[in-house]
């Protein structure tokens, strides 16, 4: 066995110090993988310095030759181009792909990317003050954020990834670079560093941009990178969560947020089943006008393999749920 692991990380050092080599120009993303989490028996065998390699050694197999694939997106629809994926995350593997580099408008995915800026640069009980131009900002999905109220950034985190409000993403953005602006460049510098060479973000919330960009394949690589911290897996977790904050007048109030995710739901009109044997351990979702309904889903088998799966523009919030649980029952439910 000794001998089998001093040959795999001579293999991956080597694979490390040559990259993608010629390929380069049919990759999906030149991924720098050096803080990946990596999950599998190799990784667990090899010392953590050399794990992430292993990462690197995959992402730089996943060529565009790999997602060729005759696939209906939408029978109703046959025309109707949307974006799928299926990763096991256990073995970092790729299980179906179809238009993963396809650029997209990713809506309140984005917010991905803001909490990962946000953890990167914060701690989760740093309070944070609510401006008026925080309180006043009332676009898309928002919750009540009062001027004067103070909130720790584990808070604003809980509103922007369970209940994906907008106003909390912009005073996240405010709270770590001093303007939405500063920190939006702060996001595309962060999705370079991870390799993201076709993503081009000009908010923190995900509001419709013409020039607000990316592709399934990056926002897999920043969900990927958020759940690094124990924070963000937990929060990801929360059907329903209250938490304790300050008013302006220093008097203590609560207020509760509720997950956008359909399958957690216990609303009739809005709940969608998905496959007993899964456990969902986290996801984001994301809707406008133009980016039609998108989610990145995180679940867990009977069996412990996790998978990463993502539906982008479906048409309708049914077609989403149907088309992200038919994707559960053919590749995510056997061992």
């Amino acid at each position: 066995m000794k001998k089998i692991i001093a040959s795999l990380l001579v293999l991956i050092l080597l694979i490390g110090c040559t990259g993608c080599g010629k390929k380069q120009k049919s990759l999906l993303g030149d991924y720098q993988s050096k803080d990946s989490v990596i999950h599998s028996d190799i990784g667990a065998q090899v010392e953590a310095r050399y794990a992430p390699l292993l990462s690197q050694f995959f992402i730089c197999n996943v060529t565009h030759d790999m997602l060729a694939t005759d696939y209906v997106f939408d029978e109703e629809k046959p025309d109707r181009k949307g974006c799928v994926f299926v990763i096991n995350r256990t073995k970092n593997k790729l299980v179906f792909g179809y238009r993963m580099d396809e650029l997209f408008c990713p809506a309140s995915i984005t917010k991905l990317m803001t909490a990962l800026v946000t953890l990167n640069r914060c701690s989760t009980d740093e309070k944070v003050v609510i401006t008026k131009e925080m309180a006043e900002f009332s676009r898309g999905s928002v919750e009540e954020l009062k001027e004067g109220d103070v909130l720790t950034v584990h808070d604003l985190l809980l509103c922007m990834l369970v209940s994906s409000a907008n106003n909390a993403a912009v005073a996240l953005a405010i709270h770590v670079a001093g303007s939405e602006a500063a920190f939006v460049e702060l996001m595309n510098q962060e999705m370079k560093k991870l390799g993201g060479l076709n993503t081009n973000f000009v908010n923190a919330s995900g509001l419709h941009d013409d020039k607000h960009r990316t592709t399934p394949y990056d926002m897999y690589i920043v969900y990927q990178e958020c759940t690094k911290y124990k924070e963000f897996r937990e929060i990801m977790t929360y059907t329903e969560k209250r938490y304790n904050y300050v008013d302006a007048t220093g008097a203590q109030r609560a207020r509760t947020v509720r997950t956008t995710n359909c399958f957690k739901l216990n609303d009739p009109q809005h709940h969608y089943d998905y496959p007993n044997s899964i456990a969902i351990l986290g996801g984001k979702t994301g809707t406008t006008n133009s980016a039609g309904y998108c989610m990145i889903l995180h679940v867990k088998n009977s069996f412990g393999t996790e998978y990463i799966v993502g539906v982008f523009r479906a048409e309708t919030e049914a077609k989403l749920y149907n088309k992200l649980n038919d994707l559960l029952s053919t590749y995510c439910v056997a061992e």
